[in-house]
């Protein structure tokens, strides 16, 4: 690993890093890190500024989860897609935890969980559907027409439970003898 002081890209990144090897003050460094990504014929070459911590008492230097984290925003910027925190943050700006916003959205709890947690990356069918759900209004609008879509079933409901009446007269019974199922001979 080339290292080479570089201003962060990532806003996530623990201030305080504390040394694997002695539990010494570690400081907080970038370093351009390259990496490749996919297998095979897809295989592409991706690079990311990493956070890596160097211990102040025994000069250990380390990688951790923040630098996970970052790489996994390269790829996600790679692939177009939104990134763990920028699926959080459509989350949270509008004050729903996980389960609210599963209920809301139709997606999974635990999927959500995992996009958020950058376990897994969303396909882009989800990612796109995340982007609408961000824009403004996008929330009141998906909540207008499960409003809607619900007043809609609960009235079809409705008007399958009420029979019609039919009224049984001679030239009704006429009609109907036309239809009578008989043997052939």
């Amino acid at each position: 690993m080339s290292i080479e002081t570089r201003e962060p890209q990532a806003r996530h990144v623990a201030q305080s890093r504390r040394c694997p090897i002695c539990d010494g003050p570690a400081e907080t460094l970038w370093c351009l890190h390259e990496f490749t990504y996919g297998v095979g014929d897809e295989a592409v070459e991706l690079s990311a500024d990493l956070p890596y911590g160097r211990c102040e008492a025994c000069d250990f230097e380390f990688l951790d989860s923040d630098g996970e984290r970052c790489k996994h925003e390269a790829v996600c910027k790679h692939l177009g897609v939104l990134s763990p925190w920028e699926i959080k943050d459509i989350r949270l700006r509008y004050s729903m935890n996980r389960a609210e916003f599963a209920r809301l959205s139709g997606l999974g709890e635990a999927t959500l969980a995992r996009w958020e947690n950058g376990t897994v990356t969303q396909n882009r069918a989800n990612d796109r559907y995340l982007r609408l759900l961000a824009q403004p209004g996008g929330i009141d609008r998906l909540l207008a027409a499960m409003q809607s879509a619900t007043s809609g079933a609960r009235k079809a409901a409705l008007s399958t439970r009420r029979f019609r009446a039919v009224r049984i007269t001679d030239e009704l019974r006429q009609e109907q003898r036309i239809f009578e199922l008989r043997k052939v001979a």
